[in-house]
């Protein structure tokens, strides 16, 4: 029994090289050879560098095979099962195990001989050696202009602008309404963290209390513009500070490929420098002593971090000892920027009065769940529900990285081909890389949750968890990590509303366990069974 496997992508479809194409060949293929056809899969629009598996028709067709619904797949180029020799022999060999044999209908060969299976594996290389030469030819143009000093795209550092030479040149020219060039600007930072040995919060304070503004405004944009989207607030932020600090292109040195993915020679080149290389070394020498002197001072571990969230701005609330008092939980929005308004001014919660109350709520229902371990059974399944939907998502946005990739090789072939110029190239492979960080970004974001998700219980042995961490709490000395991971089990978050009144502040917390939500906690109690 005969199958057929079709398949184009839309840069094959623009050469007239259409899927009916093949599929009318593939029908007077089989009535001229009187072959007795079970199905014809149709793959379109759907890159070769995508593994046969990972497509939808491709998928199928791999189920079939193994139901012996047939034993011979035609197809109408060696190509169509992959761009790459890695995906084309992966795939052969896939479907040999299932004792399907393959055949070209254009090109003389099958895979039911040595010659055959030799000649398959020759072709296969051939065309691999063909778009890996080109991929050279375009890298070595890219180094050789990066060597010349020319600036091949990504976020410009501030301070600097591209001449139409696409040369890095310094930007003296004036911002109106300070007065202050970009450059101006840089040494500015340089100089308050060298001379003042302010910190990047403190200078980023001082920075927007001149409203001095950062790049965006300037340009009149919400996202920087290059290879990479980063969102910005629109007023500076001490990480922001702390990148420039660290770059070394303000002392005159730029180092190109350094972001790059793959393993490519990193080109070091001169370009104009805003500040002297001293300046510079004694700027890391400062940021060297204040981690140092943080790391000295961070000797508490907090029970509740990550787990309480501001009402008013969104932030997380961290842990923060102040001298000569008690810990408390501070909302992060007082310490980093997160919009035009500045700091939040949300209430501060004192961290032995909150972990105490978090803490013994969860024992009691730990020592006594009741009914309420209903609930409890019912969100982690709601959770492992989730978790699910983020892991189908994740595989989704695995799909569309792949299919940039693909999209890749589809220009790199219309440049083979004569059909388009190396200066379109340059322009499709940086709009498609764009692209590509963007659904990046998303699933670094869908992983990161994942790995807060990780560990969740299994919603089918809540009892035995139960059991479990009964043993745990009612031990002498538990440690802090057992501590904290039954919270992190218990504990979904805790939301502080800061209340506003005769120029005094009160919070009102929002507690989700996972057994219950308490809504407005006074502080006067814990009271999650009554609530």
């Amino acid at each position: 029994m005969i199958a057929v496997y079709c398949r184009v992508s839309t840069e094959d479809q623009q050469e007239r090289k259409t899927i009916e194409n093949q599929i009318s060949f593939a029908e007077k293929y089989c009535d001229l050879h009187e072959l007795k056809l079970f199905k014809i899969y149709k793959e379109d629009g759907v890159s070769g560098t995508i593994p046969l598996e990972d497509r939808p028709q491709g998928k199928q067709l791999i189920k079939d095979a193994k139901n012996n619904k047939f034993d011979t797949l035609l197809l109408y180029k060696l190509d169509r099962l992959g761009r790459s020799a890695r995906i084309t022999l992966n795939s052969i060999h896939l479907l040999e195990e299932l004792n399907v044999q393959i055949k070209s209908m254009t090109e003389p060969f099958d895979t039911s001989s040595p010659s055959g299976r030799f000649m398959i594996t020759m072709l296969a290389g051939v065309a691999d050696l063909e778009r890996s030469t080109i991929l050279e030819r375009m890298w070595l143009g890219a180094n050789r202009a990066a060597k010349e000093g020319k600036w091949l795209g990504g976020i410009v550092p501030y301070g600097y602008f591209v001449n139409e030479d696409k040369y890095l040149e310094v930007n003296n020219n004036i911002i109106s309404e300070i007065n202050l060039s970009e450059a101006d600007v840089v040494k500015l930072i340089f100089s308050l963290a060298t001379e003042n040995n302010m910190s990047c919060i403190k200078i980023a304070d001082y920075l927007n209390s001149l409203n001095i503004p950062p790049s965006y405004k300037k340009d009149n944009r919400k996202i920087l513009k290059g290879k990479r989207k980063v969102s910005v607030s629109g007023i500076w932020s001490p990480s922001s500070i702390l990148r420039m600090l660290h770059n070394t292109t303000y002392k005159g040195v730029h180092e190109y490929g350094k972001r790059s993915q793959k393993k490519r020679e990193i080109i070091t080149r001169e370009v104009p420098a805003i500040i002297t290389e001293d300046i510079w070394n004694k700027a890391q020498g400062v940021i060297k002593d204040n981690i140092i002197e943080a790391t000295r001072n961070r000797k508490r571990n907090y029970l509740l971090k990550g787990l309480i969230k501001c009402g008013k701005c969104g932030c997380n609330y961290v842990g923060a000892k102040y001298k000569h008092s008690n810990y408390y939980y501070v909302c992060g929005g007082k310490i980093k920027y997160n919009g035009p308004f500045g700091k939040c001014t949300s209430k501060n919660l004192n961290g032995e009065y909150i972990e105490n109350m978090i803490w013994n709520d969860i024992t009691e229902f730990i020592n006594n769940p009741g009914e309420t371990i209903n609930i409890l059974k019912e969100n982690l399944k709601t959770k492992d529900s989730n978790k699910q939907d983020l892991i189908n998502q994740k595989e989704l946005l695995e799909t569309n990285l792949r299919a940039k990739e693909t999209e890749k090789q589809s220009i790199l072939d219309l440049f083979r081909k004569g059909i388009i110029t190396a200066n379109d190239v340059e322009i499709q492979l940086s709009k498609i890389q764009k692209e590509f960080n963007a659904i990046q970004d998303n699933l670094n974001a869908i992983n990161h949750k994942l790995n807060e998700m990780y560990d969740i219980p299994d919603y089918t042995k809540v009892d035995e968890m139960l059991k479990s961490m009964k043993l745990i709490i009612n031990q002498d000395n538990i440690s802090f990590e057992d501590k904290r991971q039954i919270v992190k089990t218990l504990l979904d978050k805790i939301t502080v509303n800061t209340i506003e009144e005769n120029n005094t502040k009160s919070a009102s917390l929002d507690i989700k366990y996972s057994f219950i939500k308490v809504e407005n906690h006074t502080f006067k109690d814990s009271y999650w069974k009554q609530a």
